[in-house]
């Protein structure tokens, strides 16, 4: 399996054995839909679907997102933004693990429901809800008690 350093991150195929130029022609947008995973050494990595859309848009679907280091310091919202302007399209997520067992929600899950207000990810697809995007306010606000009461945070 082929890997190479694009727009500052190492990109490689997850679930099959791409070329580098395969690979390469992917990420420029001219290739077929592919998983793939890609490390910003010291900063973040994370596993994506990367999907060429009919209008010539690509449409970005994140299933797992790690930064290196602190977290709370922003890398989380760098990523998303560094993933929308090299690919310049909408960001997705759902999530490639299972939730908590005894809260139904993943960890993450505030983190991902306030990227969505402030627009850093388009749609937000969980076990327990699914957020399109432009949600209405009034979902949002239920979403966010449901994950309240749930995770005793008030």
């Amino acid at each position: 399996m082929g890997s190479i350093e694009w727009k500052g991150a190492i990109w490689e195929s997850y679930a099959s054995s791409l070329t580098i130029a395969e690979l390469l022609t992917t990420l420029k947008g001219f290739g077929p839909m592919e998983l793939l995973r890609f490390e910003v050494p010291d900063r973040f990595k994370g596993e994506l679907n990367l999907c060429l859309c009919d209008d010539g848009r690509k449409e970005i679907t994140l299933y797992h997102l790690e930064v290196c280091g602190k977290k709370g310091c922003g890398l989380g919202r760098e990523a998303l933004r560094w993933l929308r302007h090299i690919f310049r399209g909408p960001v997705f997520i759902e999530f490639g693990d299972p939730p908590d067992s005894s809260t139904g929600l993943h960890s993450s899950t505030p983190f991902w429901l306030k990227m969505y207000r402030e627009g850093l990810i388009d749609a937000l697809d969980c076990e327990n809800f699914c957020l399109q995007p432009h949600a209405p306010i009034e979902q949002l606000e239920q979403i966010q008690q449901h994950i309240e009461s749930v995770l005793g945070k008030k």
